[in-house]
């Protein structure tokens, strides 16, 4: 081989290259790396690999010419230690004078593939319970559809498996998955293999099986797993309904998965708790998909209904406003808190005559609107009620009796500019009389709407149109 100076570096770099005569695989040539790597690097390339690698290998170096560069994986043996995992890549250069050969660059991957095998089985077990995965057992259920027909499919789901960790708590719940992974893969050993696909749902693919064998295996299934746990937090018993389908060819793993999985939802109905997938099981899903769906429209009109039935206990219907009940809770809650606050009650002026003189529909609208200038006329923070007949009432927070009075006086010209005729009363117009009183701390809700009262009658016997304040107590 010539090229003094490329031959000086390959001798001195750590990468392992070979040249393999191409008409009978010999090595020519090896690095100093090749040779350790190889153990010498002496003889027929193929020879030097593992032998169930060899011939792949000799094909593999036979094809370089035609295909140009090209690549392959082998394990190569270490004489004390475990084979290593190396990459073959070659290329076919016998045109080059100087070198007249395949070359071959090997490169030692075995760290990387133990990597990767340790993330590929991470990816394919489960962390719970070291069954396989979904990821990991969804090819092993296409592997055995392109050997079908014969394997079955059973697929389990426990049975009430919340209240287990309602009751017992998360770590409990936890424990009997384990358990129950544990018993299951020792049912099924030699026989079969067993997957969690997560939650409390398991799957296990059995070797080749007819109905009734199927059907025995999934009960016994069924009887391991229901032996009693016994915990700290006391015994725990663990029921699981099978659904069981046939591997065929046709099928993919997710329709077979289905399959096994309407055939579980069927056996959750049934005392026995096991059930065999047939087609005739598609139209009982659909129908109980309709019978589902025509429930859920009713618990949703039921739900709606009892929405309307709980406004309408908290809503004037007259006005729009909370009602009486309503001011009563808010007041009573208020009150507990121990904070300052200030209550407002509102009288519309000769309200009797002016039913009399409008008749009972205008007082209806009057009503609403009034309301509608109480709340307008209120501050964020305050909340406006209609007590009863012709009175309203105002929840001030943390107002004292200046701002009660000073919102009392915007209400009561709020609603003068309304404007609503009243030919019964003093100025033609509809009018409000109001109470602003300054809860005092200690005193009761009955106090205070009691004080309120006394001052709208003070102001009616005022004139009616004005405020009048006063003090809890005072």
């Amino acid at each position: 081989m010539n090229g003094g100076f490329h031959l000086a570096v390959l001798e001195r770099a750590d990468a392992a290259v070979l040249v393999v005569d191409p008409s009978d695989l010999g090595v020519r040539w090896a690095s100093p790396a090749a040779r350790r790597l190889f153990g010498g690097a002496s003889g027929l390339l193929p020879d030097l690999v593992a032998t169930g690698d060899a011939a792949a290998v000799g094909t593999f170096l036979q094809a370089t010419g035609s295909a140009g560069a090209s690549r392959l994986s082998c394990a190569v043996p270490v004489e004390g230690s475990v084979h290593r995992r190396v990459d073959l890549v070659a290329r076919d250069l016998s045109a080059d004078p100087d070198v007249r050969g395949l070359v071959v660059v090997a490169l030692d991957v075995t760290g990387w593939a133990e990597t990767a095998d340790e993330l590929g089985s991470r990816l394919n077990t489960d962390a719970l319970t070291g069954l396989a995965n979904r990821t990991g057992f969804l090819p092993r259920l296409e592997q055995a559809v392109r050997g079908a027909p014969g394997p079955v499919l059973v697929f389990l789901d426990l049975d009430q498996f919340k209240d287990v960790n309602d009751r017992h708590g998360h770590a409990a719940g936890d424990h009997v998955l384990r358990l129950v992974a544990s018993r299951l893969a020792a049912v099924v050993a030699g026989r079969g293999t067993a997957a969690r696909l997560g939650g409390d749902e398991f799957v296990v693919l059995l070797d080749e099986l007819d109905e009734q064998q199927a059907v025995d295996a999934a009960r016994e299934i069924l009887a391991v797993i229901a032996t009693p746990v016994t915990l700290d937090e006391g015994v725990i018993r663990v029921s699981v309904s099978a659904g069981i389908t046939f591997v065929r060819s046709g099928h993919g793993a997710e329709d077979l998965l289905h399959q096994a999985d309407l055939a579980m939802y069927r056996a959750k109905t049934i005392p026995v708790g096991v059930a065999v997938y047939d087609e005739d099981l598609e139209d009982w899903a659909l129908a109980r998909k309709h019978q589902v769906d025509r429930l859920a429209e009713r618990l949703e009109e039921l739900h709606a209904e009892n929405r309307a039935l709980a406004e309408a206990a908290t809503i004037d219907q007259r006005t729009g406003l909370p009602n009486p009940a309503t001011f009563d809770a808010d007041h009573a809650r208020r009150n507990r808190a121990g904070e300052p606050y200030s209550l407002l009650l509102v009288d519309i002026d000769r309200f009797h005559s002016y039913n009399t003189l409008y008749r009972y529909l205008a007082g209806h609208e009057t009503l609403r609107k009034v309301g509608e200038a109480i709340v307008r006329t209120t501050r964020t923070g305050d909340r406006a009620y209609r007590y009863g007949g012709e009175e309203f009432t105002v929840l001030l927070p943390g107002t004292r009796l200046e701002g009660a009075l000073a919102s009392a006086e915007r209400i009561r010209q709020a609603v003068e500019r309304l404007g609503l005729e009243h030919r019964g009363n003093t100025g033609g117009v509809v009018t409000v009389s109001i109470g602003a009183v300054e809860v005092m701390p200690g005193a009761s809700v009955t106090d205070a709407v009691e004080e309120a009262s006394v001052a709208v009658l003070e102001a009616k016997d005022a004139g009616r149109n004005r405020v009048v304040g006063r003090r809890t107590g005072g």
